[in-house]
């Protein structure tokens, strides 16, 4: 009888299984990292969309604070100005929201108040410091709870709204403050808190110590039979010149009634520095707008303003905060948008936004003769 030949089978031990070779293994890790490489740009991507949308969002319920604010207070929303500027516009002290002491409070706390949070003084939200190394060593005696004024893509969330604050024109700091964390006032020293936005002071505020009677505000106005008169600055414009004689571009003491065409004016904006390794002087800290020295009613003219003569520092601007540039702004008829810069000057700095945003209240002139 024929029997054929069976191949030899060899057995393979219980529980053992065949391994990747050293080529395959490197093949999967290389697929990984391959992967890993086109997902994460997506992943940053969706990330910092997510962070800005959500910062939109603070930014419209900030809004609403505000027109929850203004329907309280006659459509004026809180004042930021010096003493001088609050004798001018609120004597009585009774216009405004003001602690003890009659103790101006800061914007932010304005917001937190229409927010319907139980804020009655400063310290509700801030603490008082000389300076951005001085509240650090408080911050942990920071109210966090205002998200309304946080963005979450800020690296920094630390900044001055600055007034109140106890300057030569005026001590704007009432008391010793917090009575758990009582400092009394002295020269400088002004109030910090979590902080992403700034204020539009040519919409909030009044004619401080520095404007010596001469309208603050960018704007252009008509002398005689057709003469136009750029009329910008603090002191430019002394004596008999037709900007301080006309009366026309002075801050509007928080007053919304008088924006002209508010849906093109920035109320709020994000403000700051990009990161905590950034060091500027304290003006770089303070989250105001104004467009004082600026050659122009836009951001971008305030944003490049002789910081010298007391224009707007460019580093009050955050320009890494979003994906290329971008910022959110509240306007002046309380909905929030963002804009981009589309120009850039030798520095690398914006000298334009798209869609064009106003800091000035007042009706432009783009050609001046």
């Amino acid at each position: 009888m024929n029997h054929k030949t069976q191949p030899e089978r060899h057995s393979v031990p219980e529980g053992a299984r065949a391994g990747f070779t050293l080529v395959e293994l490197l093949v999967v890790v290389s697929i990984i990292a391959l992967l890993i490489s086109i997902l994460l740009p997506s992943l940053r991507s969706a990330r910092d969309q997510a962070k800005q949308a959500k910062c939109l969002a603070h930014m419209r319920g900030t809004g609403q604070a505000v027109s929850v604010f203004a329907a309280d207070h006659n459509n004026r929303f809180q004042i930021t100005t010096d003493e001088v500027g609050l004798d001018l516009a609120d004597a009585g002290r009774n216009r405004y929201e003001y602690g003890l002491g009659s103790e101006l409070l800061a914007w932010p706390v304005a917001v937190g108040l229409g927010s319907g949070m139980k804020f009655r003084q400063n310290w509700d939200w801030g603490v008082r410091a000389l300076d951005y190394q001085d509240a650090l060593t408080l911050k942990e005696k920071i109210n966090d709870e205002l998200e309304l004024v946080i963005c979450p893509s800020d690296r920094v969330q630390f900044a001055t709204p600055y007034y109140p604050q106890n300057l030569p024109s005026g001590d704007g700091l009432k008391g010793s403050g917090d009575p758990d964390n009582a400092r009394a006032s002295q020269s400088g020293m002004s109030y910090w808190g979590r902080l992403s936005y700034a204020v539009n002071e040519d919409i909030t505020g009044a004619e401080v110590g520095v404007s010596q009677g001469n309208p603050a505000c960018w704007r252009a106005i008509r002398v005689g039979s057709g003469t136009w008169f750029e009329c910008i600055g603090e002191k430019l414009y002394p004596g008999t010149h037709p900007c301080r004689q006309s009366g026309i571009g002075t801050r509007l003491q928080g007053n919304l009634d008088k924006i002209w065409n508010p849906g093109e004016v920035g109320l709020i904006f994000e403000a700051g520095r990009d990161s905590q390794d950034q060091v500027f002087a304290n003006t770089g800290f303070s989250n105001l707008i104004l467009s004082a020295q600026a050659s122009g009613p836009y951001l971008g003219d305030a944003v490049n303003a002789n910081e010298a003569d007391g224009g707007l520092a460019a580093d009050r601007i955050p320009r890494k905060r979003h994906p290329k540039g971008k910022l959110n702004v509240l306007f002046g008829d309380l909905h929030g948008s963002t804009i981009q810069p589309v120009k850039f000057n030798a520095n690398d700095e914006p000298i334009e936004f798209s869609p064009r945003v106003r800091v000035s209240p007042y009706q432009p002139r783009v050609t001046i003769n």
